[in-house]
């Protein structure tokens, strides 16, 4: 009994994190694979252990992947082994206005999941009923924060966390607000995605926010870069001809708001959509002089006169 409370709080012998895989519940070969790999120096105490363990609780070796830590003790690798759960944990951030596919792709590299499948499951039709989701896919519902999950941890339930991350916020902060507007959620979630993807500078998300409801609501076409640049796949400088795209999201060519959201928009993006700057501007264009800040108009003519202004001082820039 005292060898045993004294083996348990040894620590392994790594010297660093190495990745397992276990490839069937066998007690005998998944502590020679431990031997293998340099995490334990001598097999046998641990086999008698894990073998009287198992016996007694009834438990076999779970199959899977595993992160092993050199802080891990001999107590924490035999949890590890016969529950399968990760003890390992990784703080994600994951930046305001991120798409799907970028989420996806920081899961697969910091935890260490199949992005194919993050992405087919942002895609499931069964999960867009059951969170009442009109659109075709999550994006625009998972919310932008850092978040802690365990290494290997189901997509699912990193999927299940970020959503139940907006639909809180959502709930607790613009659901009275966004009964106010003529925006269903996913419009809201929509128009919040592009004031995420124009605005650099948090003071002028309500006001790009007032031009896209001035916009919608005299009937003209939101002529948004960013909804073009989705509809392409990628952010570029757009071209005349890339405004001529015949797709749903391109708002230079159709009107209204696009099928649904282009990425997924922070809190304040959110509330700026429910919330906008009351004004009468329908043009904005960036400064162009490194702020991040735009230059808001009313009639075409000022802003025409704005856009000159930009194009000369990208000249300067570029000299």
């Amino acid at each position: 009994m005292i060898y045993s409370a004294w083996f348990f709080a040894q620590t392994v012998v790594l010297k660093k994190t190495i990745d397992i895989t276990i490839q069937d519940n066998s007690i005998s070969n998944t502590v020679q694979l431990l031997e293998q790999k340099g995490i334990i120096d001598s097999p046998f105490p641990i086999l008698l252990i894990a073998e009287l363990y198992g016996t007694w609780l009834n438990k076999q070796c779970v199959i899977g992947e595993y992160r092993i830590l050199p802080t891990l003790t001999h107590g924490q690798l035999l949890k590890l082994i016969f529950s399968g759960k990760q003890s390992y944990t990784v703080n994600v951030s994951f930046p305001e206005g991120i798409q799907l596919k970028k989420i996806a792709s920081m899961c697969a590299q910091q935890l260490g999941i199949d992005s194919a499948e993050f992405i087919e499951l942002t895609h499931k039709d069964s999960l867009l009923k059951h969170h009442q989701i009109k659109g075709n896919s999550l994006e625009g519902y998972l919310m932008p924060d850092t978040y802690n999950f365990y290494w290997k941890q189901n997509p699912h339930e990193i999927i299940s966390k970020l959503l139940a991350v907006q639909l809180s916020f959502w709930n607790e902060t613009c659901f009275e607000k966004a009964q106010k507007q003529s925006l269903s959620k996913h419009q809201i979630l929509t128009l919040a995605s592009i004031i995420e993807a124009e605005a650099i500078v948090d003071e002028e998300r309500p006001i790009i926010s007032g031009v896209y409801h001035n916009r919608l609501k005299k009937g003209m076409n939101l002529a948004a870069d960013p909804t073009v640049q989705y509809a392409l796949g990628k952010s570029k400088r757009l071209l005349y001809s890339d405004l001529k795209i015949d797709n749903p999201y391109n708002t230079y060519r159709f009107s209204g708001l696009p099928p649904g959201p282009i990425n997924c928009p922070s809190r304040k993006s959110i509330q700026a959509a429910i919330q906008p700057s009351k004004h009468n501007y329908y043009f904005f264009v960036a400064l162009g002089d490194g702020s991040g800040k735009h230059v808001f108009s009313e009639t075409a003519i000022q802003h025409m006169k704005a856009v000159q202004s930009y194009r000369k001082q990208r000249q300067l820039n570029n000299q």
